[in-house]
This record gives structure tokens, sequence and C-alpha cells, in this order.
């Protein structure tokens, strides 16, 4: 007769706060110990053991953090276990010796885990190179963050978006520090919860919540490169938790480009070459300071207040050899352009929050504000001076920002139904942003280099003025036979106003969005999963794109912004498939489709004088194709090698250039970690960047790859990174072509990146409680890049 399958299910909480833990693994084991099953648990913190064979005796619950917890168990008939607490783990580091290796990649409905706190090249950096190491994204050298090929994604910190991360991603995350991150979500999918902007995805950077009375670090980070100080501290008791963290940046960045660009009339004839050679070298001194309180009034009432502030000066001198040449290569200019800058900053987020439980467990009502404000005062001087070092023209460009920016926002979760098996969840947020920049141009007259009058088409007050108005409902229903479903909408609303004092023009849209989002898998068995998810996401444009305030310090590459640009809306669906085996081997894979509209491009023309311009237009529309695969092999239990592939198809397609550019890009990466005796790390890491399409062009592939090694004298609480990153090239290069109708470009990017690393690492505290606030999550504007 047919044996039939007995089951052992329970649910795993905190035993300090009685929340749901999720990803603890649980392990069945017969009476030699060898395993049978293993399963982790689901955001409710269930689980579920099934098998026909009757020699179980025992569940082993561990987690990282935990007192790993045994349970002996007889199968003679399904059993529920009554909910089983786990206690988080007190005791000495000097007492600690971990051998296992954790997997670094967990793959969930829509997202992707990256498990960075326990990466142990991680240390010393900061969160670019954090994210670098993630799957899906991809990291240039100047810290720009793409996801799939596209820019336009939204980072939280905590599920909290700043304006530090509004002003500059690419800044923040170089300002943010690695050590106190425990792990990265990649969102690729986001639920309607989420704010609708950030056309490819959501990154939601998690920090390190230490559960301890009193814990503290200070790290000391030295370099070619950098030097950084990155001092924490908090403290626990019953009510009040307090955490400080503080981040002393000095980065030096330097480059070199060689362009050249031959300039076409409308019949295809060359009427012109440009050839350029652009020296930078810059030190941005910058740091931050955060500080996070929590105040637990009893089980029911819980208040939270946090302060960030960042500040910096992030320049962008330069050196620029320029030669322009007829077709029949007579030399028509030749000079040099010397660029003096200044791009100093100071902005801060204060945020206040409320959350309500009720006695039915998971009710939930949550009050947010949040207040940002910023300036930022940037300007340029340029001189150009012919090839005998005689001054020709100077130019001196004043810009001041100041934006302030107000965030309202109520959530709502009720479960209701047998064992609280389904769940609404809804909220109704306002964004109310007004920025003003003040930009004034001056240049030097004509003989007279030195004296500089006011240039009064380019000095304006430009008032933009952003309101987003937002609402969202979320069912979700566990189901039996382990379905999942999750359906939701939000609905937002956006106001648009700008206003050019001096010219006296002004402009005001107003549009409303509906974003579906919807959620289907199916856990096929204790190692198999399966998800499908749809979304639709809006890109819309922020000051700095619309500002036409014109950039000129390459006075043959001008860049600018576009008043007229209007917001990209994509629609994108996923597929993804997990499995895990006995062996520790881990694979989770998405193919993903992607169409987005109306898309906003960089684009780039020429005018007759061969001089191009760029801003951002609405020009063009794209679809990708592609696939997700993120595989962990532990191939002992000291040794772990983790690797990432992304492979998709990029078509650009766009009526009003008559473009058609399509082709297929790659992204691999592989991380491996070895745990040696006497407490040393090693890891290594490499990444590899195919060819990458553009609307109007590509750029040519790259790498990069770093050897760290990591020793711990626990009993002192020390630990001990060097880092070798890129040891035998003294440069990241990659090639940027662009092609048109009326010009055909080149630029041949070198940033300087050989780096030695040390880090040392110095922590103290007890082992207690900490609590996770809830925080505003403003993840709806595009952001600018960096470089």
């Amino acid at each position: 007769m047919a044996q039939s399958n007995q089951g052992i299910s329970g649910r795993i909480l905190d035993s300090i706060s009685r929340e749901p833990l999720e990803f603890i693994t649980v392990g069945l084991f017969n009476k030699e110990g060898k395993v049978m099953l293993t399963t982790v648990t689901t955001p409710e913190g269930r689980f579920e053991l099934k098998t026909a064979n009757t020699e179980a005796s025992f569940i082993r619950i561990s987690f990282v953090g935990y007192v790993t917890k045994q349970l002996s168990v007889a199968l003679q008939s399904d059993k529920s276990l009554k909910d089983i607490l786990l206690s988080p783990t007190v005791s000495q580091l000097s007492e600690v010796n971990v051998t296992a290796l954790k997997k670094m990649v967990i793959q969930k409905p829509g997202m992707l885990i990256y498990d960075a706190g326990n990466d142990p090249g991680n240390k010393g950096g900061t969160a670019a190179d954090v994210l670098r190491k993630a799957p899906v994204l991809n990291v240039d050298a100047q810290g720009n963050v793409s996801m799939r090929g596209s820019k336009n994604i939204k980072i939280l910190i905590d599920g909290k978006y700043s304006g530090q991360m509004a002003r500059s991603p690419a800044d923040a995350l170089n300002m943010m520090p690695s050590n106190i991150i425990a792990s990265v979500e990649i969102i690729t999918t986001p639920s309607a919860k989420y704010d609708a902007e950030g056309a490819a995805g959501v990154i939601n950077i998690i920090t390190k919540k230490d559960k301890k009375q009193m814990n503290g670090a200070l790290e000391a980070v030295a370099s070619n490169w950098e030097q950084a100080l990155n001092p924490r501290f908090s403290m626990a008791d019953q009510k009040w938790n307090i955490n400080v963290n503080a981040h002393l940046h000095r980065l030096r960045m330097k480059s070199t480009s060689a362009y050249s660009r031959n300039n076409f009339n409308d019949q295809g004839a060359l009427l012109s070459s440009l050839d350029q050679t652009k020296i930078q070298d810059n030190t941005a001194p910058h740091g931050s300071a955060n500080i996070a309180i929590d105040y637990t009034a009893d089980t029911l009432n819980r208040f939270s207040f946090g302060f960030t502030s960042w500040f910096g000066n992030w320049p962008n001198n330069n050196r620029l050899f320029s030669q322009v040449s007829a077709a029949n290569g007579t030399v028509l200019e030749s000079y040099r352009q010397d660029v003096d800058t200044k791009a100093a900053y100071l902005g801060g987020d204060i945020n206040f929050g409320y959350i309500r439980k009720f006695k039915a467990p998971g009710r939930e009502l949550a009050l947010l504000a949040q207040f940002s404000p910023s300036k930022d005062r940037s300007r340029y001087l340029s001189d150009r001076s012919a090839t005998d070092d005689q001054l020709l023209y100077r130019e001196l460009n004043n810009s001041g920002t100041r934006n302030s920016e107000w965030t309202f926002q109520t959530d709502y979760l009720h479960p209701f139904g047998k064992e609280n098996k389904y769940s609404f969840e809804g909220g109704l947020k306002m964004i109310s942003r007004n920025v003003s920049n003040d930009y004034r141009v001056e240049g030097s007259k004509a003989g007279q280099p030195t004296v500089l009058e006011p240039i009064s088409e380019r000095n304006d007050i430009f008032e933009y003025g952003q309101q987003v108005y937002s609402g969202y409902a979320i069912l979700k229903f566990n189901l039996p036979a382990n379905w999942y479903i999750e359906t939701g909408a939000r609905l937002e609303h956006t106001r648009l106003n700008g206003n050019f004092i001096s010219a006296g023009n002004t402009f005001a849209k107003d549009f409303t969005n509906l974003i579906p989002t919807a959620t289907l898998s199916k856990k096929l068995n204790e190692r198999q999963s399966l998800s499908m998810s749809y979304t639709r996401r809006l890109t819309r444009p922020y000051i700095w794109d619309l500002n036409p305030n014109l950039d000129t310090s390459d006075p043959k590459n001008i860049v600018t912004g576009n008043p007229q640009l209007e917001p990209e809306l994509a629609d994108q669906a996923e597929l993804s498939y997990a499995i895990s085996f006995n062996s520790g081997l881990s694979l989770n894979s998405a193919f993903f489709w992607k169409q987005t509209n109306n898309s906003i491009e960089d684009f780039t023309v020429t005018d007759a004088n061969g001089i191009s311009t760029t801003n951002k237009q609405n020009l063009a529309a794209n679809r990708q194709l592609g696939l997700n695969l993120s595989v962990a092999l532990p191939l002992t239990s000291k040794w772990n090698v983790n690797s990432n592939v992304n492979i998709y198809k990029l078509d650009f397609q766009s009526k009003a250039l008559q473009v058609d550019n399509k082709g297929w890009n790659a992204e691999f990466n592989l991380n491996t970690s070895y745990k040696l005796p006497g407490n040393f790390t090693v890891q290594a890491f490499g990444d590899y960047n195919s060819r990458i399409r553009m609307l109007q062009g590509y750029k040519t592939f790259k790498y990069f790859y770093s050897i760290a090694g990591k020793k711990e004298l626990p009993s002192k609480r020390l630990s001990f990174t060097l880092a070798f990153i890129n040891p035998f090239n003294e440069t990241i290069n990659q090639r940027e072509v662009i092609n048109s109708k009326t010009f055909i470009s080149s630029a041949y990017n070198r940033n300087y990146n050989q780096t030695i690393k040390m880090s040392v690492t110095w922590e103290f505290g007890r082992l207690f409680e900490q609590k996770e606030s809830r925080k505003i999550s403003n993840d709806d504007v595009k952001s600018r890049p960096n470089g």
C-alpha cells in the first residue's frame, strides 16, 4: 500500500517582540542526526515539513543572531506545533565561533535580498561598493546605479527616501559606510504600497539593528584614494531605543577622457572634426550624521523621531584641451579650458512617527511626517586660453538652489480570516516640494577677457513646485495548497508648476495615474517555488531635468535641462523560480519583460558650428526582455561561492528620430569567500559587463575585481581587513559611442581605481533588544546621476 505523507507545521516568533520571524531555517532529522528535509519560514513565520519517512526524530531551528532550538517529534500523523519562541543570542564575541556560511541571495516574489552584512569583502567600503555585488544591479565608477540597464530607480534606506538621495544617489551612496548595512532588497516589481516613481524598480538598503543594551563601533579606513571614519553607537532598554551613526569621508577622484567627434551636413559630407582631452583630479570632503530615537510607551503604542544631516563639497575641476579641424585637416581652433568648480551642499531630514497596534494580532496603524530642507551652492569659473597661454575668454556661472519638502503618510494593516491568513493594507500620502534655483552667468567682453559682464539671457530665478497626492489598497491571500495571491492598486495625482521670474514664463501640468500591481506565487514543495508579478511604474522629471541653465564649461559640448519634459510610463512583468538542494546549492531565476513608453532619454544634437547640446527628451519607447540568475553553492562548510547573471535584450525605437537600436547585454559577477583557521577569512569578487545599448549608441564592456582578507580578534573585538581593488589594472576603461545623422562621437574614459585599502573596526556592547521604526519612503523622484 502507498505510504501517505505526514506533516509537521508551526509558527516561529521572536521571544521578546513576539513578531513572526522570516527566513528561519527549519530542519527535520532522523535519530542518527542526518538531515531529511529543510525549509525556511514564510513572512508570517510559518513552516511546514512533509515526508513519507516515519523515522524522523527531531527538528532543529536555527538563524544567525538567535539561539538554535531542537524539538523532539514523532511522525505518526499530521502534527501542528504550538508557537515556537526563539531567543536572541546572548554571548560574548570571544565565545562565538561561526563556521557555517549563509546563503548570500534569497528570493521572494518580485524581490531579491542580498545578505551584505555577511560578506567580508564589504568591510571598509561604501554603499556603492555593496550594491556593486548585489544581483540585478550595475554600478559604474562614479557610483551611478542601474537596474536591468535603466538608471530610473529609487533607493530607500530602511524604507525611507531622503533628500540626500534626491540630490544625487551616487554622492549619497559614497557617503554611506558599508559596515552599517545588513542587507539589500532589490525590488524588481514593487507592490502598490511603494510610490509609483522608479521605472526600473526600488532598492531598499537595510541597516544593522543589533540587539544590544549598549552597542558601539568605530571603523577607520585608509587607502591611496580615500580616508574615512565611521563611528556608531546605540543603547536600549525596555522602552527607549537610541541609534547614532556618523560618516566622515575624504574621497579623491581622478579620470581622463579622450573625445573625438566628426560633424556632417544633411548630405553626409564631413564639415569639421573635434578632438579633446580632459583631465580631472578632485578631492571631495563630505560627511553625514544620523540619530534615530524610538520610545515604546506600552505594548500597543510606539513613537519615533529621526534626524539626518549631510554636508560636503563635490567639485568637478578639470583641464580640457580642444582642437577643431576643417574637413581638409586645417586646424581652425586650438585652445585650453581650465575649469574651477565648487559644489557645496547642506541638507537634512527630520521625521516623526507613531505606530498604534491593536489587541488583534497583526493589526496596525502608522502615522508618519517628514520635513526635508536642503540647499546647494555651486559655481564654475572657466578660463579659455590660447596655446601660448593668452587668456581668450572667461565665464562665471553661479547657481544657488533651495529645496523644501513636506511629506505626510498614513498606513493601515488589517489581517482577517482564519489564522489571519488574509490581510488588507491601505494608506494615503501627500508630498509637497518647492524648489528655487537662482542662476547668474557673467562672461568677459571681446578684447577684455578679465572684465566680466552679466549675460542677461542666462540670468533668472526658476521656481518649481511639485505636489503628489496618492492612495493605495492591497489584498493578500494565503490560500490552501501553498498558493499566495496579492493584488493592489495605487492612484497618484500630480501637480507640477514652474515659473521663470525674469523671463516671465510659466508652465503648469496636472496628471493622474492608476498603478495596478499583482503577484501570484506557488510553493511547489519544500525546495521549489514559482511566482508571477506585474506592476506599472512611472518616472517624473525633477528640477535638474527641467532647469534650462546652460552648463557651457565645455563650450563645444553644452548640457542643459528641458522644461517641456513629460513623465514616462513603464509596464513590467516577471516570472521567477527558486530551487534549493540538500547539498546547499540554490538557484534563483527570473524571466522579465518591460515596455516603456514616452521614455526619458539623454539626447544629443549638433548645430551648424559643430557645437553639441545634450538634454533629456521624450523621444523613444524601449522594450526589454531578459533573464536573471542567482546561484549560491557552499562547496564546504567554510567555502561559499555566489554568482549573478543578468542577460537582457534592449530595443530602442523612435519614430521622431527614425532610430531602431537593439541588441543583447550581459552582466556577470562571481563572489567567493573562505574561512581559514585562526579567524581569517579571504574573499574574491569579479564583475563583467558587456556592451550596453543606448538610444543613440552604446558603451563598450568593462570589468571590476577585488581581493580581500579579514582577521578577527574576538577577545579584543577587533577586526582588520585588507582589500586590493583592481590590483593589476591602473584604471577602469570604457568607450562611449554616439551615432546620429549629423555626427559620430567616441569618448574613451579612464577612471583611476587601483586601490590598496586597510580598515580597522572595534566593536563593543552587550546584547539586548532593538526595534525597527517606521519611516517615510518618498520613492517618487527621478534622481540625478553623478559623473
